[in-house]
């Protein structure tokens, strides 16, 4: 079902031929009237002052009755909104109004005061709380002395709260997927609306460059940094073109205010070409680390940290393939080796040659392993590990005990520059 709320004043409205962009006109006094009609809805609620109801309820009773099909209207009285608890309680009835899982049609041509304000408000709010569909959002710009008037689309403000969210999740949290989720909804979105209209510019990279972001978002937030590295950035920075900027500027100008902090986000991770050394992999790798202390991710940091120190033994102990198995469990059982004793199965500790502090070494081991497995195990133990002692060694220690352990692998060796045109 789908419900248009919208508000009534208490002055005398003129009737004219109200009509949309795709010219389709309807004549009458109320806007409310030509805007249910032409977008076919099933039921209209009014919001009106007493004032408005002694007015106009009467004759909007009479003039939705006569209408074929009937169109079912009801009323919730509001106050006139003069402070700040008529201005919620305003709210409130907005609120109440829209049944969960609806499609809502918002008519703010005759709202009043801080009305329009809450009407967004609301529809956020609706749209998390209830599941709520926003279908239109429309002001009648009526003008007098003209016999036509426009009925302007506002329903874009709706989408720029979804950008607004997005951005701040992005800014807090470093997850683009929602930004690229609407990156390409825009894409689809003038295809769908457009697809009939020829001659006309028509977004082609939109799409690409936000399933880019997206899968660089999901490789990250899933710890997936062999994938982030080959395959994901490599996308990223391909689809970053100047005509992906020009795209952005004429469909999605929100995103135009974004892209650059993406850009430094995410382009500083990326390897400098595709047969990048085992040391620059390692290095972007620890970066990536770095990057999820920043945004305080404390287990991806943990779960990584555990693993990275396998690597950077791996290739400094001279076995380059770092991610074969054979090699991780000679590096891993040299370290339980040294931790457990010497009876421990390790094979000869020739990792202890590639650090300056074994004894630092060892016990960070221990802990990165005590605390991965604490995590794993969700408190199903009888003296779990603290939440602030995780969160304390993952955000505080964490990076400067890598830097003081493994000073040559985490610091920037002599990269391939990338080149700059494609970022």
């Amino acid at each position: 079902m789908t419900i248009l709320i919208t508000t009534i004043g208490n002055t005398e409205y003129t009737e004219t031929t109200y009509y949309f962009s795709d010219q389709t006109r309807y004549r009458t006094c109320y806007v409310a009237e030509a805007i249910a009609c032409i977008k076919n809805v099933d039921q209209v609620v009014f919001l009106m002052t007493e004032q408005a109801c002694v007015k106009h309820w009467q004759k909007l009773q009479e003039r939705f009755h006569s209408l074929e099909p009937v169109i079912s209207i009801t009323k919730r009285d509001i106050p006139d909104g003069k402070n700040e608890t008529e201005t919620w309680q305003i709210f409130d009835a907005l609120v109440d109004t829209v049944p969960a899982n609806s499609q809502v049609i918002f008519d703010i041509t005759h709202a009043f005061r801080s009305i329009p304000l809450f009407v967004l408000l609301a529809t956020l709010l609706l749209r998390k709380a209830k599941q709520v569909e926003i279908q239109g959002l429309y002001y009648g710009m009526y003008q007098k002395n003209e016999i036509e008037t426009p009925i302007i689309d506002l329903t874009p403000a709706v989408r720029l709260i979804d950008w607004l969210t997005a951005t701040d999740k992005f800014i807090s949290t470093g997850s683009a997927v929602e930004l690229g989720a609407l990156l390409r909804t825009v894409h689809q979105d003038f295809y769908h609306s457009q697809k009939l209209i020829k001659d006309i510019h028509k977004p082609t990279k939109l799409q690409n460059f936000g399933r880019a972001i997206q899968d660089v978002s999901r490789s990250i937030e899933l710890i997936r940094p062999v994938h982030l590295l080959r395959e994901d950035l490599p996308k990223l920075i391909k689809h970053s073109t100047p005509e992906l900027e020009q795209e952005i500027g004429v469909f999605s100008k929100p995103f135009g205010l974004m892209l650059k902090q993406v850009r430094q986000s995410y382009i500083p991770l990326a390897l400098s070409h595709a047969n990048a050394s085992a040391m620059e992999q390692i290095y972007k790798q620890f970066l990536l680390l770095q990057w999820y202390v920043e945004k305080q991710f404390t287990i991806h940091a943990l779960l990584m940290a555990r693993e990275w120190v396998v690597s950077a033994l791996c290739l400094l102990d001279g076995r380059e393939d770092y991610r074969k198995r054979e090699h991780r469990e000679q590096i891993e059982n040299q370290l339980n080796a040294i931790r457990f004793g010497k009876d421990h199965p390790g094979s000869n500790l020739t990792i202890t040659a590639h650090v300056t502090d074994v004894k630092t070494l060892v016990d960070f081991w221990s802990r990165l392993g005590d605390y991965r497995n604490d995590i794993a195990h969700v408190q199903m133990n009888e003296s779990p590990l603290d939440s602030q002692a995780l969160e304390k060694f993952a955000l505080r220690e964490l990076i400067p005990t890598l830097q003081s352990l493994f000073p040559s692998l985490t610091q920037s060796p002599e990269l391939e520059v990338v080149n700059s045109n494609r970022c």
